[in-house]
């Protein structure tokens, strides 16, 4: 009977830990590749209650702009970038945001092919 508590209370405490992993799970919120045929693009994004959001750059010059919304407070952040990489789009702007809106322009820098992503995690 002993044991049989411990077991259950094992798999108990193995499911809590899983759905906490799975509760704040990082998601590709957009990507684009650049090539000859589309050597520009531009985008924009409406995130809810983000924790981080990464812009991933390969082969790409970008400009990214992010506004972010808590109460009434509005944060907003714009830069550029011509090195490949990811960077943190919430660097430099208050914690726990409601809502942020991301709009990324970007063009290639060579005649190679360029990729850009936007990541959440949540």
């Amino acid at each position: 009977m002993k044991k049989l508590l411990s077991l259950a209370t094992a798999v108990v405490f193995a499911a809590a830990i899983t759905g906490f992993a799975h509760a704040g799970a990082w998601t590709t919120a957009k990507s684009v590749h650049l090539n000859a045929q589309n050597p520009k693009t531009a985008f924009s994004l409406r995130i809810r209650q983000p924790k981080k959001i990464l812009l991933y750059i390969g082969s790409a010059k970008v400009t990214a702009t992010t506004k972010c919304v808590k109460g009434t407070t509005v944060s907003k952040l714009t830069r550029s970038f011509a090195t490949d990489g990811s960077r943190n789009l919430l660097w430099h702007i208050p914690r726990r945001e409601d809502v942020c809106h991301v709009s990324v322009s970007a063009a290639l820098r060579n005649q190679n092919a360029g990729y850009v992503s936007v990541d959440v995690y949540r």
